[in-house]
């Protein structure tokens, strides 16, 4: 059974009473923005949405990605965390038949909801206090080695991931973790770059996979004691504390490494995070190791024998770069978390009309024609609250950087002239990061690089290019490599394969598909002759099957 589209969730959570089969959950109010649709948050396997219940609230994570063996790793998690008993980890409950969209039912997790700020809200608030800080790498340090000592690891340690709820840690997002009795190497996620060894690999699943996360965290919390600006000045918005993929993969080469060396008494805490980075995976200490200057791997000159490495001169984004102006590569991403690149077209500031928005301050910051197809920044009066420079006309022109999980597209009409927008809503200080030309251009050169794809897929025109050069069809150019395929005629691939390549043909975009980025290169006149022979042969050899077939 296929798991449902972001918008088919959409549509479906609007009613609880109907949607979902929990009564707690049938009760309850979904969390709304200012037009009254869902609030919606995380990303990864899983979308979540915000109820409220009673007098208590909770996490109801819908998952649109498919995550094999779900149920039964759910059941391994909650009796581990059961026994365990610690106070970082939060109540939940896997519900395999917990919401209904379009009459199937589908799983859920309700999740407790926990009140606090995210790592990098926390620490943007706290900056100005190295005290704070340095309680709260103390915390880490000692659920790490709690959590060690239990042969668990949660798999993707990052700022969103990590609330921090009266000075202390409360973890969420489970959907990665190993637990004691789970089969190792059989992971489905790698977690998030910035937290992450640059050679992990859904192989890596096991106890030790929050081993880099620890020490990254570690290294980082400790350079914020002594230079709190790096937090800002590195521009990472709120997806690192000071390191990030592109740092890992050059680390002789990095601003966030050069910064940290400086810093007296931390260089060579950073030497031993840019040898543990750029040696194998395996290889990666415990921090307690890490801090004393055991096992540390010996540092490599360059970072080209890892797996994801870049040259220096390229960015890494944690998630899937996108043009802001390419309104169809982002609607096709919609329910996916993505850094947004683009230049400002135009700022529409207003107050709100109707429903809870009435009366309310919003801000739209449009990266396109915003009364045609457009890509937008969203502030509503919650998230201007969050900001403490207001998007205004000076904005105009300048190019920023925006992180955050894509929502469904919003339909409107203006003088009779219907208009379509979709993007990014903003809810904390850290999703919004300005950048020079230069920079924009960096980042979005890797437009299609640092977005995920399954293994051996391949696009229509590879298909097309491998039939014209005669190599046979086989499943691994295939749209799904894993599920064999049926014997097919010379003929038949040829014209299967210029099916598939055509506009015309190809199906309604899903917004589970892998985006198809458009070429940058000039159109010639080479690629109307290419199809004129194509036909041409095509004919010949449909002629030469009619006159054996008689």
């Amino acid at each position: 059974m296929s798991l449902p589209s972001v918008t088919d969730y959409h549509d479906a959570v609007q009613s609880p009473s109907k949607a979902f089969s929990d009564p707690t959950l049938r009760a309850g109010t979904l969390a709304t923005n200012a037009l009254g649709l869902p609030m919606m948050l995380g990303g990864g396997l899983a979308i979540t949405y915000r109820v409220r219940s009673g007098e208590k609230e909770y996490a109801v994570r819908c998952f649109h990605q498919d995550a094999p063996g779900l149920a039964s790793r759910y059941a391994q998690i909650s009796r581990a965390l059961q026994g365990l008993k610690s106070p970082s980890f939060v109540a939940f409950e896997y519900q395999a038949a917990g919401i209904l969209v379009r009459g199937q039912q589908h799983p859920i997790v309700r999740m407790d909801w926990v009140d606090g700020q995210t790592l990098d809200a926390y620490l943007r608030d706290n900056l100005s206090q190295p005290t704070k800080i340095a309680q709260l790498r103390t915390r880490f340090a000692a659920l790490e080695k709690h959590l060690r000592s239990q042969g668990i690891a949660h798999g993707d340690l990052q700022n969103l991931n990590v609330i921090v709820q009266n000075d202390d840690i409360r973890l969420i997002d489970y959907d990665g973790m190993y637990v004691p009795g789970m089969t190792a190497g059989t992971g489905s996620e790698v977690g998030h770059k910035a937290f992450q060894h640059p050679g992990r690999t859904t192989r890596h699943f096991g106890p030790e996979i929050d081993r880099f996360s620890f020490i990254a965290i570690d290294l980082g919390l400790e350079a914020l004691q002594h230079r709190p600006t790096l937090f800002h000045d590195l521009k990472h918005g709120g997806e690192a504390i000071v390191f990030s993929a592109t740092d890992y993969a050059n680390p002789n080469n990095s601003a966030a490494f050069d910064a940290v060396r400086a810093i007296p008494g931390l260089k060579d805490k950073a030497d031993r995070l840019a040898a543990i980075a750029t040696a194998d995976m395996s290889l990666v200490p415990t921090l307690d190791d890490y801090l004393s200057g055991q096992n540390i791997p010996r540092l490599v000159a360059t970072a080209a024998s890892v797996t994801s490495a870049r040259p220096a001169n390229q960015y890494i984004g944690a998630h899937p770069v996108l043009d802001g102006a390419d309104y169809d590569l982002v609607l096709r991403q919609v329910g996916e978390r993505v850094e947004l690149v683009g230049k400002i077209v135009s700022v529409k500031e207003g107050v709100g009309r109707r429903g809870r928005g009435r009366g309310q301050p919003y801000v739209f910051v449009n990266f396109g024609p915003w009364n045609r197809q457009s890509v937008k920044i969203t502030l509503w009066s919650d998230g201007l609250q969050q900001v403490q420079a207001r998007p205004n006309q000076s904005w105009v022109g300048k190019w920023v950087s925006v992180t955050g999980l894509i929502e469904p597209p919003y339909h409107g009409s203006f003088r009779g002239n219907a208009y379509s927008s979709v993007g990014i809503t903003i809810s904390s200080e850290g999703q919004i990061v300005h950048l020079d030309e230069k920079a924009a251009r960096l980042r979005l050169a890797t437009v299609g690089q640092s977005a995920s794809k399954p293994a051996g897929a391949a696009s229509n025109q590879a298909v097309l290019q491998r039939v014209r050069a005669g190599a046979p069809l086989t499943s691994k150019t295939a749209s799904s490599p894993s599920r064999p395929t049926a014997p097919v005629s010379s003929n038949a691939a040829v014209i299967a394969a210029l099916k598939a390549s055509s506009p015309s043909s190809s199906p309604a975009p899903s917004f589970r598909t892998p985006p198809r980025y458009p070429s940058t290169a000039p159109r010639t006149s080479s690629g109307s002759s290419s199809w004129f022979w194509t036909i041409l042969i095509i004919g010949g050899l449909l002629f030469l099957a009619s006159q054996c077939g008689a």
